[in-house]
Parts: C-alpha cells; sequence; structure tokens
C-alpha cells in the first residue's frame, strides 16, 4: 500500500477543498455529460472543516489506512457505497447500496473535480453517473441510480435459466441509463459476452451469423411475472400502456425507464436487481422421433404457453366467444391440439372446441374480474330454471348473508330476489354479473356488467398494473389496504393513506357520471392546463384510490402514480427519504391543475385596497382567485390569510395588507426543548477550576455565542473575556468560533479559559489558540502595518519528566528565535510527553524572564504541595525556602514533527517576544523526576468544583405540554423578518426586516396542520439539520378555532375533527413514516405501516411522532360561501358570467 499512497499536506487539502467548492458552484450539469459520486464519508475526513487538525486523520483503526511509514491512506474511498457482491471493477460496473442518500453519504462532482481528486489523492472505486433530462420540462439531473440487470442464461438441456457467474463467482450484472434504448441494451449483453465465457460457453454451438434467430433477450416485470421478450415489451409511456406491431421499431425507439419495471423494495430475501434472460431454442436429442410442440420455441415461449398443455377437464379458464367478450369458462372435453368450453352463465348451445394455443382462452382471472368474491350488499344475477324454457330466467338479486367455507364445502351466499331470500354456492352456474343477461326486474337504469380487463375498458386502459397481482384479495375492512414499499418510499405512503381516507376526496374520485357511468372525475381534467400535468396525475391519483376502495387488494403498488410524480418534480423521481409534508404539496396541487374547471385563465389585477374594511377587500381578492382556480381541491382544502407587514424604518412605518388562499397551516413547534452543555471553566487567577451545566435552546440558532452568553451569566465573566477551545492529546488543537453550532462540538466537556483581557486585545503565540474569523485566522486579517498588541496569549502545556533528552543545535532548522540570547542558549530536542490539561497565560511583551515565572506560578500553583500551608501562595512566588521549584519553564516551538525546548532563566533580563505569525511558540514546564514525584500535587490537579447548575442537572424541569393551539398561537404572533428575510418597502424604497403578523381569515372544510418538527440552518461550514421531537397534543375531536378566525363565520362555528396523522419516527436520515387515519366508511381507527395495516384506537394518533394532521369541519357551510348541489362555489358560476 505504501507505493500507492499520496502525501498532501493539510494546508493543500484546506486550499484544494476551497477550490473544488467553488468549481461545483460554477459547474451545471449538461446532458450526456458524466458525474461522479463520492463518499461523504471521506470528503469530511480530508476535504472538511477539520481537515486541517492534528485530530482528523485519527481514527481508531489508522492502522488500516496507513502504510508502514505512518502515512494516512488518503486516496478517494467510494468502496463504502457499493454493493461487493454485485460491482465488477473489471468491467466497471458499480451497483450502489441500496437507500444511499445525497448529502448523508454521496455528494456529486464534475468531471473536472473527479480529475482533480484522482491526480491528487487516487481512488479505490471511479463511480461515474450521466446526466439526463427528466420530465416535459426538460430537467436535467444526475442518474444516480441507473437500472440494474442480472443476465441470465437458457439453452435445451437446461430445467431452467442458469446464473452465469465469472471466475470469483460473482454474477454477470450490467446497469443499463433510463434513456438507454432495448437495441444498446441487446449489445451491452454481446459485448459483455466477449468478456464472460460462462455467457459464450453456454452457447458455443451458435455461429455469429445465427445470432439474430438463434438467440433472443427477455425480461421480466418480477419474480412472478412471465419472461417477455424485448421485441414484444410492454411499455409504459405518459402512463399509458403500449406495444407495437413493428418490434424492430419498438426495441430500436423504446428506452429502458419505458418497461414496467417493479421497482425494487430491498428488503431481506427480496431481489435486488432486474434480470434479463439469453434465451436459445427448445430442442430434442438428434433421431428422436417424439413429437413435441416445444421443439423450435424459446423458453419464454414454453414458459408462456405450457398451462395450455396441462389443462384437464373441469379446470376453470377465461375463454372469448364469437362477440369477442370474455367470460368465466370450464373445460369440458379435450384431446391433443384442442379444448371444448363451456362459457358459464349460458347455455352448452354455445360450447365451443377451441384450439389450445388459440388467443381466444386465457388463465382464469387474467381477462375477466374475480366478481364471485361477494361481499354483503353486492348485486349479482341469479337465475331460475322454468319449465317449457330451454334457458333461465334473471333477476337482480343482493347479498344479504355469507356463510364462511369450512374445508372442502363451498362458500355459500344468501341472496335477497324481490322479497324472498335463497342460499346458493358461490361458484353456481346461475350466478352472473348485473348486465350479463336482461333482468325482469331491472329498473329503468341498471350499472353495467363487470368490464373485462382488456384495454378496451374506457378506464381501465389508465389502471393497468402487472404488479398488483401479488396484493390480490379481500381485504378484512373496506378501504383499509396497505402500500408497498418502493424503497424509502414510506414517506409517499403515509402521505396517500392519509389522503386516500379523505372522505370529499374518496366520494369525488368514486362519483361516476349518471348519464355515462363512467368515472365523473374524467369529465372535468383539465389536459390543456400549462401548469398542470395532463391529466395524467389526477387518472393515476384516481387508479389508486379505486383500487384501495374495490375490495379486490389487500395491497397495492403506487408504481405508477411515483412514476408520474417523479416525472414531473424530480427530487421525488429516486428512492431517496423525501418529507411527507412537500410530496402533500406538491400532489394537492398537480391534482388542483389537473382538475381544474376553469379552461382559460384571465387576467386579473391586483386589488386596491382604498381605504375599505377587511370583508370587502378580502371578498374582492377570493373572488379574484376563483376567476383562475376551481377545482375539487379549492373546494375542500383551500382557506384565506390575512397577512400583515410593517415596514421597520421608523420613518416610514408603511403597512401592507394582503389576503392569500392557503392549502395548509404550517406552525412552529414553541421550542421548550433545551440541549445541555457542560463547561470546565479554568479562572484567569489559577484557583481550581468550575464545570457549569448550560442549559441552551435545542433550535437552529443555538451557537457558541450562546453558549459564551449563558456562561457570562452564571459565572459573572463578561463574554468578551470567555475563551473556548478544543482540547486533544493534552495540546489546544483550535479555538472555537462564535458561530459553531453547539451540536458541532466533538467533546464531552467544552473547555472554557477567563481572560484577563478582552481577545480581541491579544495577540497569540500560536495558530492553535487564534480564533477564526469570517473562515480565515485572526493573523490573517492583521495588516502587516499595524501596531503589535501589547498582550500575549501563551499555550501553557504540562511535560512529563523526560527520561533522556538528546541534545542538538537546530540553526539549520529554521528556528533562529531559540538560539536567541534572551531565551538562553541552551537548546534540546526531545521527544515530549504531555500529561494535564493545557492552560492560557497572558504575558505584557515587555516584561522580564522572572515576570513571566511569576506570572505562570499564579495560574500553576495549585498544582504544586508546598510544606508552608498557611502560606499565600497565589501571591507569593516559589515554595519556600528549603524547597525548589518541581518544574523548569521552557520556550517551545514545533518544527514539522519535531519539538525544540529552550530554557527560560528565572532573571530580570527583559524579554524580546517574537513575531509569532512567523515562528509560533508556547510555554512547557517540564516537571523535573523528583519534584513531579514530591511537588507535584495530582489530588489537587484533578480537583474541579461543580457549580449549582452541575448539582441540579439530574433534576428534570417540569414542562407544561405544548398544544396544537400553543403552535397556533405562536403562528399568528407578530414577529421581525430576518436579514435573509429582507422585505423590500414599495414607500421608502429600502430593504428593511420589517414586522409580519399571519391571522386567519377563513377556514376551509379540510384544515390540514405541518408541524415544523424538522429545522435547518445554513452558516458557512456546513448545513444543520435537527429535528423536534418534543410532544404536541391536539384534540380528536372538537377543535375549536373561533379565537383565532378573524373574518366573518355567517353564523357558523369552525369546530373541527381528527380524521388522520401522517407520522414520522426517528431522526432525519434514518426516520420511517407511518400513517392513522379514520376509514370514512365504517368510522373506525387504523394503522397503516407501508403494507402492513392494523386496527387501532382515535387516542394513538396523539403522539411525538404526528407530523402532518388532517381535520375535517363539521358543518357544511363555511366562508366564503356555500356550496351548490354540485358541489361547487356558487359564486364561480356568478362570476363566469
Amino acid at each position: 500500500m505504501a507505493a500507492e499512497l499520496k502525501r498532501v499536506s493539510a494546508g493543500a487539502r484546506r486550499r484544494l477543498a476551497a477550490s473544488l467548492e467553488r468549481q461545483l458552484g460554477e459547474d451545471q450539469l449538461l446532458e450526456g455529460d458524466d458525474w461522479f459520486l463520492v463518499s461523504c464519508a471521506w470528503w469530511t475526513r480530508v476535504l472538511g472543516s477539520d481537515a486541517g487538525d492534528e485530530s482528523a486523520d485519527r481514527t481508531d483503526d489508522d492502522s488500516e489506512d496507513s502504510d508502514d511509514a505512518g502515512n494516512v491512506d488518503l486516496r478517494v474511498q467510494n468502496a463504502t457505497l457499493l454493493d461487493a457482491e454485485l460491482s465488477i471493477r473489471t468491467r466497471g460496473v458499480a451497483v450502489l447500496k441500496p437507500m444511499l442518500v445525497e448529502g448523508q453519504d454521496y455528494r456529486l462532482v464534475s468531471q473536472r473535480v473527479w480529475n482533480q481528486l484522482s491526480d491528487s489523492f487516487g481512488f479505490d472505486w471511479e463511480i461515474p453517473r450521466p446526466v439526463v433530462t427528466r420530465g416535459p420540462a426538460k430537467t436535467r439531473v444526475v442518474e444516480v441510480n441507473p437500472v440494474a440487470f442480472e443476465v441470465l442464461g437458457w439453452r435445451a438441456g437446461l430445467e431452467e435459466p442458469a446464473r452465469l457467474l465469472d471466475d470469483e463467482l460473482k454474477p454477470l450484472v450490467l446497469t443499463a441509463s433510463d434513456k438507454c434504448s432495448l437495441r444498446e441494451l441487446q449489445l451491452k449483453i454481446w459485448r459483455a459476452a466477449a468478456v464472460t465465457p460462462a455467457l459464450r460457453n453456454l452457447f458455443s454451438d451458435v455461429k455469429e451469423e445465427d445470432v439474430d434467430t438463434a438467440l433472443q433477450v427477455c425480461y421480466r416485470v418480477d419474480e412472478d411475472s412471465p419472461w417477455t421478450p424485448l421485441r414484444d415489451a410492454v411499455v409504459r409511456v405518459n402512463g399509458f400502456a403500449l406495444s407495437s406491431s413493428r418490434p424492430e421499431i419498438l426495441v430500436e425507439s423504446t428506452v429502458v425507464g419505458e418497461l414496467h419495471l417493479e421497482q425494487r423494495d430491498y428488503k431481506p430475501g427480496k431481489e435486488k436487481l432486474h434480470h434479463l434472460l439469453v434465451e436459445g431454442r427448445f430442442a430434442v436429442e438428434a433421431g428422436s422421433e417424439v413429437a413435441d410442440w416445444r421443439v423450435g420455441k424459446f423458453y419464454s415461449e414454453v414458459q408462456a404457453d405450457a398451462w395450455r398443455f396441462l389443462l384437464e377437464k373441469d379446470q376453470l379458464i377465461d375463454a372469448m366467444d364469437t362477440d369477442k367478450k370474455w367470460y368465466e369458462s370450464r373445460v369440458i372435453d379435450l384431446n391433443d391440439t384442442h379444448v371444448k368450453v363451456h362459457y358459464r352463465g349460458w347455455t352448452a348451445k354455445w360450447d365451443e372446441w377451441l384450439n389450445r394455443t388459440s388467443a381466444r382462452i386465457a388463465p382464469l382471472h387474467t381477462k375477466v374480474q374475480n366478481w364471485r368474491a361477494f361481499q354483503v350488499g353486492d348485486e349479482v344475477l341469479v337465475g331460475t330454471e322454468v319449465e317449457r324454457k330451454t334457458y333461465p330466467e334473471w333477476r337482480i338479486g343482493r347479498v344479504t348473508d355469507l356463510k364462511k367455507a369450512e374445508e372442502g364445502e363451498p362458500l355459500r351466499i344468501e341472496f335477497q330476489v324481490d322479497g324472498s331470500k335463497t342460499w346458493m354456492d358461490a361458484q353456481d352456474e346461475l350466478l352472473c354479473p348485473v348486465g350479463t343477461h336482461k333482468a325482469l326486474n331491472a329498473p329503468t337504469t341498471v350499472t353495467s356488467p363487470v368490464s373485462s380487463l382488456s384495454p378496451a375498458s374506457s378506464y381501465n386502459r389508465y389502471s393497468r398494473d402487472h404488479s398488483s397481482a401479488a396484493g390480490k384479495g379481500r381485504p378484512a375492512f373496506e378501504g383499509v389496504v396497505g402500500l408497498r414499499n418502493l424503497g424509502n418510499t414510506c414517506f409517499m405512503n403515509s402521505m396517500l393513506q392519509c389522503l386516500i381516507n379523505t372522505a370529499p376526496l374518496r366520494d369525488y374520485f368514486l362519483k361516476r357520471d349518471p348519464e355515462t357511468n363512467s368515472p365523473f372525475f374524467s369529465t372535468e381534467i383539465n389536459r390543456d392546463n400549462p401548469l398542470g400535468m395532463k391529466g395524467f396525475m389526477a387518472v393515476e391519483f384516481a387508479t389508486l384510490l379505486r383500487k384501495i376502495w374495490s375490495n379486490e387488494f389487500t395491497v397495492v403498488t403506487p408504481t405508477s402514480l411515483k412514476s408520474v410524480i417523479g416525472q414531473y418534480a424530480p427530487q421525488f423521481a429516486g428512492y431517496q427519504q423525501q418529507d411527507s409534508q412537500e410530496l402533500m404539496n406538491f400532489l394537492l396541487d398537480g391534482l388542483h391543475e389537473d382538475l381544474n374547471r376553469v379552461k382559460t385563465k384571465p387576467y386579473t389585477k391586483p386589488v386596491e385596497r382604498n381605504g375599505r374594511e377587511d370583508p370587502e377587500v378580502a371578498q374582492e381578492e377570493w373572488h379574484q382567485f376563483l376567476r383562475r382556480n376551481d377545482s375539487i381541491i379549492v373546494d375542500n382544502f383551500m382557506g384565506q390569510l390575512r397577512s400583515h407587514v410593517t415596514c421597520s424604518n421608523p420613518d416610514c412605518g408603511n403597512e401592507s395588507i394582503t389576503f392569500d388562499p392557503y392549502m395548509n397551516l404550517s406552525v412552529p413547534i414553541p421550542n421548550k426543548e433545551t440541549v445541555t452543555v457542560q463547561v470546565q471553566l479554568f479562572w484567569a487567577n489559577g484557583d481550581i477550576p468550575m464545570k457549569y451545566a448550560l442549559q441552551l435552546p435545542k433550535d437552529d440558532a443555538c451557537t457558541l455565542q450562546d453558549a459564551k452568553e449563558t456562561l457570562s451569566r452564571l459565572s459573572s465573566v463578561p463574554v468578551s473575556r470567555i475563551f473556548f477551545v478544543e482540547v486533544w492529546n493534552h495540546r489546544i488543537l483550535k479555538a472555537y468560533p462564535d458561530r459553531m453550532h453547539v451540536d458541532r462540538l466533538r467533546d464531552s466537556v467544552l473547555h472554557a479559559y477567563e481572560l484577563e483581557l478582552p481577545v480581541t486585545d491579544y495577540s497569540f503565540s500560536s495558530p492553535t489558540i487564534r480564533p477564526p474569523t469570517g473562515g480565515r485566522r485572526l493573523g490573517t486579517l492583521e495588516s502587516e502595518s499595524a501596531p503589535a498588541k501589547q498582550m500575549h496569549l501563551v499555550e501553557l502545556l504540562h511535560q512529563a519528566p523526560v527520561a533522556s533528552p538528546v541534545d542538538g543545535r537546530t540553526n539549520s532548522d529554521g528556528y533562529d528565535m531559540l538560539v536567541d540570547e534572551g531565551y538562553g542558549p541552551k537548546q534540546r530536542k526531545v521527544e515530549v510527553e504531555l500529561f494535564n490539561t493545557p492552560l492560557l497565560v497572558s504575558i505584557d511583551r515587555t516584561w522580564t524572564k522572572a515576570r513571566i515565572h511569576k506570572k505562570v506560578w499564579q495560574i500553576v500553583h495549585r498544582l504544586v504541595a508546598t510544606k508552608e500551608t498557611g502560606k499565600d501562595s497565589t501571591t507569593d512566588f516559589g515554595c519556600g525556602e528549603d524547597q525548589q521549584l518541581p518544574y523548569r519553564l521552557h520556550v517551545t516551538a514545533p518544527n514539522g514533527g519535531t519539538t525544540f525546548i529552550s530554557d527560560l532563566p528565572l532573571d530580570d533580563e527583559p524579554v524580546d517576544v517574537p513575531d509569532s505569525s512567523d515562528k509560533p511558540f508556547s510555554f512547557t514546564l517540564e516537571w523535573n523526576r523528583n519534584g513531579y514525584q514530591r511537588g507535584y500535587d495530582e489530588k489537587s490537579a484533578k480537583r474541579i468544583e461543580l457549580h449549582e447548575s452541575m448539582k441540579n442537572l439530574k433534576i428534570s424541569p417540569t414542562t407544561e405540554p405544548i398544544t396544537l393551539l400553543n403552535c397556533l398561537t405562536k403562528f399568528t404572533e407578530r414577529e421581525q423578518l430576518g436579514e435573509a428575510d429582507a422585505w423590500y418597502c414599495p414607500k421608502c424604497k429600502n430593504h428593511v426586516r420589517a414586522f409580519k403578523k399571519f391571522d386567519l381569515f377563513s377556514l376551509p372544510k379540510v384544515l390540514i396542520f405541518h408541524l415544523k418538527r424538522f429545522r435547518y440552518a445554513q452558516n458557512s461550514f456546513y448545513m444543520h439539520r435537527d429535528k423536534i421531537s418534543t410532544l404536541v397534543e391536539f384534540p380528536i375531536e372538537g377543535l375549536d378555532l373561533s379565537e383565532f378566525v378573524i373574518g366573518p363565520q355567517n353564523g357558523s362555528e369552525p369546530i373541527y375533527d381528527l380524521f388522520a396523522v401522517s407520522e414520522h419516527m426517528g431522526g432525519l436520515g434514518g426516520g420511517h413514516y407511518t400513517a392513522i387515519a379514520k376509514n370514512p366508511v365504517n368510522k373506525r381507527w387504523f394503522n397503516f405501516n407501508d403494507s402492513h395495516t392494523s386496527e387501532t384506537s382515535a387516542e394513538d394518533a396523539v403522539s411525538s411522532r404526528a407530523y402532518v394532521l388532517f381535520y375535517i369541519r363539521r358543518d357544511q357551510h363555511w366562508y366564503p360561501g356555500k356550496k351548490s348541489e354540485d358541489g361547487r362555489c356558487t359564486r364561480v358560476t356568478e362570476l363566469q358570467k
């Protein structure tokens, strides 16, 4: 490893890091370019803000990352990002571990930045990823997770497809971009075959010119789906399933991203990769005379048609009649080439023979819905045999009871037909879906028959979902259906469950047009809205909702909806954890625009106040809004907010009042959480240190400046004279900046020093104690012409007795300051062994050496055991007449990895303090052997006094619970904007920190509260992220908001009841989302955890996990207006006249 390691100094790394960050800010994403993944752990260790610290590269396993000479391995270490079993360096295949998060696990860098990193440090793995465009807006994104395939092989003689392993027993894996054509995908396989003996050997008898006819490539949607040749691929474009009558065109033009592949959930025992199959044709041994229908067919064809030749008498299948309608059918006879089918519910005269290979037969319930999964209340046609008639009479009956089937017994159903009840087997031939036959008791308008699953259905063409078959079945409760996690998509599942259980949305998307019996929402789709998604969002959301409420699924996979969301919002396209509230905003806004009833949005002028009262102005602004926005979302989710902004300029005082629509309220959580920081304060006069426990607010603005202010109040030391440092290995490693966030502290106890003067009055003897300012050291800010400051702050170290010092001169090593006669001619090169906590000494540059000795004695006297206990050792210098000082004082200077020391004699000669910017130095107390054993007071050195704050640390403070109304009160408080949010005042023409206040003017029917649990704070060094886990109490029923609504109520009280909660547990990076919701049909509460559902109680909704709260208003009449019978605001019709 030693030959591979590259030495890059800490200073060079800091300069390189600054340059790379600047370049990354300049580089743009260009389609076709490659960007590269770099491990965040490596970046932080080598190029992060601590890259120059002595401890930055010291870890517990340094021995594994360094060579025999102690050189630290600085290579870019990306192996931690990769799945070692699937990544193959020789073929450039880099498969990432699942669920990696950008900014937490890796960061993306441009080609030129990667070139500099690889040239400077080297690397273990190179992970390039292409820049592609997504969505109608052609948004450029880096495709971090290309589709990964394992290639399998099959030829005659194998029972099933075989894995193709290399010499290292690794599978044949290849990756492909979403934009890779199927033709290019095939070429990737042929290129891989050139370096994969297992694939070449499997088809060694196939000639190159016969490859196109002898072999073909297949894919499959999931492990339970059949193999499909790429030329017959079913692709998905803009939400529609397509196929091609010209396979060669499809393979050439279709891309991998259009294949309907099931998303991987990366759970234990699940497949990590998609699969491709290189298959040959079936053959029999030469000379065999046995006829075999499989001869000449590919494996996928054999697999697809095998069921046809395994049919048995009385087996149920789907069959299509001569009118091209599909029915449940029974095999009543068969021979080697044909089967005779009976269409269930029809007389025997319709029975017919069909070829086994005919497209008119299919496996059961692949073309016809399973309508026999009866539930109480279902309607069905019930037939009655009639004498002298060759066909039964049919009447509509309703299911009134069910008897669960015992083992071996059929399910029994009780029907009520025209007032009389009868029991029948669920599989009885005299049962048919309503609409199959003419019913004698049919009303004037009847529901349509159960449609087949063919694309001919006007609605089902949107809803084909191959991946939902695994979740088929009747749920325990209507609408209580799980959502499969596609990989870090729990945030989406959580929010979808809340919206799907929102009664107005459910009723709207389940409603059918009375004239056409088609879904009503489809009549309101606005495909021409440039702000919408061409109706795809509404269609996919409706598809998912209708599946969940169909009573046909226990688990549904929301693949299609996620695909549409990702297409129009690239931030949701991948499989990183996202914010459920942000998804909700995008989803509701997308549904609104897709279903906006306003086809052409008129131009509207800003509303002028002109001295009018709030209600009149608010009413006009709401009307202006409705002229451009009218949808089911506006009807139910939109309210009006009053925003009052006041200019903070005392000479202006301008006020602006606006009334803005809102869809949810993001309310802050009053901060009652605190973080405890323990601080050990060393006094300037050398007294016993005191430990404090600082209770600091746990928010995004808490810095070490806040810690200083708190410590100042407790200790009475002015803030300007408190100095925070990081101590490591008995040295001061660095001084902390005031703006540093407290959560960045690495020490369990923070070291603080009382200074005699404000910190700005000092020059600093070495860079390690020089505090940073504005991202630079103070020394770099001092002008060369600026006069030197009178006082120096010097670090004082404690050195254990030296066993065998080695004398030597140091002129050649560049430290001329040590041979200055003022420091004494004798110098020693030593191996220093430090102990104890370092101290800080304030010295005047004009002092004599004796004065410096006395000053040092003042701060270390408590460490020396004196015989004269009654003597005030604080002020009197020395240990007594018959005692000698147990230490010697040196000036110490580092030079590379070596330390040079020079004695500081005890005399009255002045000291010429050097310029520390060129020649850094410190003081060292070298304790002699006898002095250390007899004069060092170890007990006193370890003594620390505890402040009252430490003594009371274990006593938990009692705090009142936080309620939702507290959060709303905080939301409506008047506050002053920060510098970053300055408001431009149109009157005084200045950007000012204005005062802003929100008030609720009107409330919607469905009121959503977003509890702002996640906090973000950006400073010069990093983005700080945190979560507030405080329990917020909120009512399940009877939330009265009367005191918060300032608009007219029209005689109704704004009282709301809870019906759903999106929950978040855990931290920011590794958290998990769930949901709890009240079923709008049976009014019972259920918990939703991805595909798992369970019944729960309403009280379980109130927890510290609650993140987004859904309330519904009790009354139906709310401001800003009544609804007409069709659910629309009556004012919209008036405005359009």
